[in-house]
């Protein structure tokens, strides 16, 4: 699988992006940023997932429990701890239309 940097509006670390079995996966590493650095990246990135066949890959030195509340009413998130203890989230979308998440909440409280 080959990954391609690309540019995303509002992040502050580098995104990749890759198909695999019809689905378009977007990614990014937040384990070495501070907050509220996790949560500006993974709100811009979960713009992108505008469709049912796109996902956004999230690496991060732990679950983000700031993030997720805000974003469960349009997506949906698996997670796995990685070998070497960061966490590693899928998310997806729940339906398809326009989310009601305000992705511009990127405050972190709690």
């Amino acid at each position: 699988m080959k990954k391609e940097q690309i540019e995303v509006t509002g992040a502050t670390e580098p995104f990749y992006t890759y198909e695999q079995d019809g689905i378009t996966y977007y990614e990014f590493d937040s384990s070495l940023c501070t907050p509220p650095g996790p949560m500006v990246n993974a709100m811009s990135g979960l713009k992108l997932i505008d469709s049912m066949d796109k996902k956004l890959v999230m690496i991060n030195m732990k679950k983000p429990m700031g993030l997720l509340p805000k974003v469960e009413a349009d997506f949906t998130w698996t997670d796995e701890e990685m070998a070497d203890g960061k966490v590693k989230l899928v998310f997806s979308k729940k339906a398809e239309g326009e989310p009601s998440t305000d992705f511009e909440s990127t405050s972190c409280k709690g």
